[in-house]
């Protein structure tokens, strides 16, 4: 069945374009002129009218967790996870696989692509080195051979706190066979810092006090001299420090484009004052909320593209799990992988005049090309997955519980005004969801190799 998407202004990577979108097979198989007649050039073909809307590459999340992660459950597994997906214009997530203490890398990495048999998006993982690497290095070859070539690292959580020692080891081994995405906190100022707070405190500003900018800034220079060295590409995930930022944009004046940021929506819109107070649980993930002056620095560096790729970090628990906890005990994640995409076209492209290029870049194509998964996905391009989302700039709404496509029973967005909207996503050639309706099918994705 040949579908033509017609009307629409399509962001191709060398920019905005009124262009009909031939739509085949699953993948895109032409591009052509407003003017061209699709329906004589293809008779019986399907029309997607876009109404004038902007029609951008699936989105690419680089970094979801969707349930099996942890002792405490996550609200999203991989079917109600990637329908949220779906429902905000992301088509394709990157989740882990992190072994349990003893476990065989390959069986841990089996459970995982079973969990993901659910998904209704496409996926691909990162592998986790724990504190047992020593164990897991040799079975490289073996991961590879499972299609893995992301691979994440810890300076700082239970049992997968790395030294600098430990990172050498590391990336001397993968520097030429993939990438490394990296948590970035030094865990002798947070040990520290933590000396100074009562264990037992329910007041959830402790989190961000006992894990200050500084945490984030010594391990992200550790990490990158490391990587200098060892010729890594590296990734500092959820960046959320001004610091880090700036370290950031001197790598880039100086050149270095194998150093790259990825930060999140929360990062941006909410600092530690959403902490206080009997619901501050709620707002709690790791590294945590920060200060209004990181938050702005956080958006310009957006604005400049000096952070890459725009993820979430995505790993929602119930409030049942959250409240009624202390800053110790409490289990750090919130939700982002429907707002995601929606928020920057809102608060970065509407309102503050970021390019339409710029977002596809930070939303889907830089994490495409960082984790091999390009040109399959993140572009419009003849031969690549028909994997799309419409975003009509015209729409003014705000999120709510009724949005809500996935499992999770609060979102840190909720009551939250939104310019712009994506109106309509396909995958594979197919809508899989309209006006914020998904009709996927449940194992409906399939598992991605990534070069």
């Amino acid at each position: 069945m040949v579908t033509a998407v017609i009307n629409g202004k399509a962001v191709l990577e060398h920019g905005v374009a009124s262009v009909s979108l031939i739509l085949e097979g699953g993948k895109i198989r032409a591009i052509l002129a407003p003017d061209c007649d699709v329906s004589a050039l293809y008779p019986g073909c399907g029309i997607i009218d876009a109404g004038g809307q902007y029609v951008v590459p699936g989105g690419v999340d680089g970094h979801v967790h969707f349930g099996g992660f942890g002792s405490v459950p996550i609200a999203d597994d991989f079917y109600t996870g990637s329908k949220a997906a779906l429902a905000g214009g992301t088509t394709t997530v990157v989740d882990f696989c992190e072994p349990g203490e003893g476990e065989d890398p390959l069986e841990c990495i089996r459970v995982r692509k079973d969990f993901g048999r659910d998904s209704a998006v496409d996926y691909a993982l990162h592998y986790t080195f724990t504190e047992d690497y020593r164990r897991e290095l040799p079975r490289i070859p073996d991961i590879l051979d499972q299609g893995i070539t992301a691979f994440k690292a810890y300076t700082y959580y239970p049992r997968t706190s790395l030294l600098p020692g430990d990172f050498w080891n590391i990336m001397e081994v993968i520097h030429d066979k993939g990438t490394l995405l990296v948590h970035a906190e030094e865990k002798s100022i947070i040990d520290c810092m933590k000396e100074r707070f009562h264990p037992e405190s329910s007041d959830m500003t402790a989190l961000s006090l006992t894990r200050p900018n500084i945490a984030e800034k010594i391990a992200v220079e550790s990490v990158l001299a490391i990587a200098r060295e060892t010729g890594t590409r590296l990734c500092i995930a959820h960046a959320s420090s001004r610091e880090t930022a700036a370290i950031r944009r001197r790598e880039r004046m100086a050149g270095n484009e194998s150093f790259i940021l990825e930060s999140c929506p929360h990062y941006m819109q909410f600092t530690r004052k959403s902490m206080e107070g009997p619901r501050g649980a709620l707002y709690t993930m790791n590294p945590p909320l920060r200060a209004r002056e990181d938050a702005d620095a956080l958006m310009e560096a957006v604005l400049r593209e000096d952070i890459s790729i725009l993820s979430t970090d995505h790993c929602p628990y119930s409030k049942q799990y959250k409240l009624g906890t202390n800053y110790e005990t409490v289990p750090c994640g919130v939700d982002g992988v429907q707002t995601r995409m929606q928020y920057y076209f809102s608060e970065a492209v509407l309102k503050r005049g970021l390019s339409m290029e710029a977002f596809v870049r930070m939303t889907s194509s830089n994490a495409a090309k960082f984790y091999g998964l390009y040109p399959q996905k993140g572009v419009i391009a003849v031969g690549s997955d028909a994997d799309l989302a419409f975003f009509d700039p015209a729409l003014s709404w705000t999120y709510t519980m009724e949005d809500v496509a996935g499992a999770t029973d609060y979102s840190i967005f909720e009551g939250f005004p939104l310019q712009g909207r994506c109106t309509r996503t396909i995958k594979g050639g197919e809508v899989v969801m309209e006006n914020g309706v998904v009709t996927a099918k449940k194992g409906s994705g399939t598992f991605l190799f990534t070069k």
